[in-house]
């Protein structure tokens, strides 16, 4: 710790024509994440960071302090910029991690503007990491840093020229879809944050996205409230794999995905919710827990919403949104890869604007 204290300060030095500005300046904003705090930085003292987090706590893992989507914003005329952030000790995740994040400058990003913790190693210590960014034309450009869905990075702030002038970035869409669900909505096992299907989804819908899907989650009545106390304008849930590969009944299932939604419409009795059942799963992925027909965890799911005939809840159906072939899908075939996520989306997308 602290050798990288005295590289944070070498580095801020040697920009002696620069300006830090910390990310509780105004010049600097954040959008699409469930839940921030400014807290003070274990790096450089007197100074507050961002820290978000998505408020459960699903147990061992630290997927709550992943923050999949969640955007640091600014618009500057500053020709060279360095986005400071600090690789937190939150995700302890043996199993699963991906510290790959990117940037958009005006909307449009390039394979190039992708940054990742320099430790590639799954179990790590926290690090800071300092992102440059250079302008390729002069003016006035907006700036969108796009965290990671595997990591828990915390925003430390920016550095810019003395003399750059700032301007508010322009608003983010007025719709935000909170997105509910396990690992395959968290983002696993895409190459990075920005293929995940939750992300492509609200970017071809105009709407933000507030990530609620965690790793290794099923099926809970109580995740409704969870969902709700997010005030999304648009719900989405994908929920299901994790139960049937647990061996939890159709009925414990069915039960939860009854409760999940009540408890949903208590605080948002109108919101659009769109319920999207398991996706087609590749025969050669059968846990020796899974012993039952993964179909009729959909069928339950169908009669969920038929029963309640709420006139705002749509079904789409997962294994519709993905050709059934093997090579849309990871290692571990419960997730899609790339390729399989961008059809996904794509598909989901249509089917919502039906």
């Amino acid at each position: 710790m602290k050798l990288q204290i005295l590289l944070y300060m070498f580095l801020c030095a040697a920009a002696s024509a620069d300006t830090f500005i910390p990310a509780n300046d105004a010049r600097l904003a954040f959008s699409d994440f469930a839940h921030m705090a400014f807290i003070d930085s274990p790096v450089s003292t007197g100074v507050k960071m961002a820290r978000f987090d998505r408020i459960v706590d699903p147990g061992g893992k630290g997927y709550q302090w992943d923050n999949p989507g969640t955007r640091l914003r600014f618009r500057t005329d500053a020709s060279s910029i360095k986005v400071h952030l600090y690789y937190n000790e939150k995700h302890v995740s043996t199993s699963a991690r991906n510290p790959s994040g990117r940037y958009f400058i005006d909307g449009k990003s390039d394979n190039a503007w992708r940054f990742t913790s320099v430790q590639t190693k799954t179990v790590r210590t926290p690090e800071t990491l300092i992102v440059p960014i250079v302008s390729r034309t002069p003016g006035i450009h907006e700036y969108d840093i796009i965290l990671p869905y595997g990591d828990s990075v915390d925003v430390l702030g920016i550095t810019a020229g003395d003399n750059a002038h700032f301007e508010t970035p322009s608003p983010r869409p007025a719709k935000r879809l909170v997105a509910y669900g396990d690992s395959i909505t968290h983002g696993f096992t895409a190459s990075e944050v920005t293929g995940s299907y939750a992300f492509l989804f609200a970017q071809k819908m105009n709407w933000q996205i507030v990530n609620m899907g965690i790793g290794g989650r099923g099926s809970s009545a109580n995740d409704g409230t969870l969902i709700a106390s997010q005030n999304g304008d648009v719900v989405s849930m994908l929920i299901g794999v994790n139960d049937w590969q647990g061996g939890r009944t159709v009925a414990s299932f069915k039960a939860n995905m009854e409760g999940f939604i009540k408890n949903l419409r208590k605080q948002q009795p109108s919101v659009p919710i769109i319920v999207i059942t398991p996706l087609w799963v590749p025969a050669s992925w059968k846990p020796k827990s899974a012993t039952i027909d993964l179909e009729e965890y959909r069928k339950a799911l169908r009669e969920v919403v038929a029963a309640g005939g709420d006139a705002n809840i749509r079904i789409v159906e997962g294994p519709a949104l993905i050709d059934h072939d093997e090579k849309y899908f990871d290692k571990v075939a419960v997730h899609p890869n790339d390729k399989g996520f961008a059809m996904m989306a794509e598909r989901l997308a249509t089917a919502a604007q039906k």
